[in-house]
């Protein structure tokens, strides 16, 4: 039958601030009863039938931060402080009922963790994964805010009936210590009408693990739209990003100021840079992309 839903997710890869996500607090697993029945093993990636439905529960994907929509034309950047995400992809064949987002769990070596990152809510997610949260009506992306590292030998995706058990190899991530970045952004105050105007962003990984710096640029006027990039950066190292603002060296009319915010891992930079020789006329419509 077709399918509900499918996410689809991206590897690893750029609000206004970011605020950190959270989840349900870990609870051990229930005791299972001797009258439960056991649940159906599955490896991730296998369809089981859950009630009238086929589920499929696949594309593990671990992250110390992630990026979403805050609007059609801004994005924003929350953190998992000194824990970290963990994204599956949930699909759903058949003309049953969904299974409710709070019937899945992630279990780990016995300790239960509820899906759902607040601080992101049912928004769009642009990073690590692309594509709508899990809902009871079509499938998505679930979620869960774990400890990092995640000192566990077996990870499971659960439901009652149903086991996806993670491999370890798959799970090797989870395993390790969260960065910590500490970032400085440099615009100049101001840059004549023929120039573009330069962004630099200098990031130290700090941390004691891996990570990826998920960043945005947000276009807060004339022009409103928003650039991404992401920068993986390895446990005590530092790496430069430098990009630029140019849309109005096209302009038959170019702005006397342009409005933009830098966004992500623990840093919102917001700033207002003077264009020499430049000044919209008044009424003139501000762009969008």
């Amino acid at each position: 039958m077709p399918s509900r839903r499918r996410a689809v997710l991206a590897g690893f890869g750029a609000v206004v601030t970011g605020l950190a996500g959270c989840s349900g607090v870990p609870t051990d697993s229930p005791t299972p009863t001797s009258t439960s029945p056991a649940p159906t093993d599955a490896t991730l990636g296998e369809s089981v039938a859950v009630g009238d439905v086929t589920v499929t529960v696949s594309d593990p994907v671990a992250a110390h931060s992630v990026r979403y929509l805050t609007a059609p034309d801004a994005a924003g950047v929350a953190t998992a402080g000194d824990d970290q995400f963990l994204f599956v992809d949930v699909s759903v064949r058949g003309e049953g009922p969904t299974p409710a987002r709070d019937a899945f769990a992630l279990v780990a070596d016995g300790t239960r963790y509820e899906p759902g990152i607040e601080a992101v809510g049912p928004a769009r997610v642009d990073g690590p994964v692309t594509g709508p949260r899990y809902d009871d009506a079509e499938g998505g992306y679930l979620a869960f805010r774990v400890p990092a590292p995640l000192d566990a030998e077996e990870t499971a995706v659960v439901t009652d009936t149903v086991r996806w058990t993670i491999p370890s190899g798959r799970a090797d991530p989870l395993r390790s210590p969260p960065p910590s970045f500490s970032t400085t952004v440099d615009v100049p105050d101001a840059v004549p009408v023929d120039e573009p105007i330069p962004i630099r962003l200098d990031v130290d990984n700090e941390g004691d693990g891996d990570g990826v710096f998920r960043g945005v640029v947000n276009h807060q006027g004339p022009l409103y739209s928003f650039d991404t990039f992401d920068l993986p950066v390895a446990a005590g190292e530092s790496t430069t990003h430098e990009t630029t603002v140019d849309y109005h060296l096209d302009a038959e009319s170019p702005p006397g100021r342009v409005q933009f915010a830098v966004v992500g891992p623990d840093v919102s930079r917001s700033v207002r840079v003077t264009v020499d020789g430049g000044g919209t006329p008044a009424g003139t419509a501000a762009r969008r992309r």
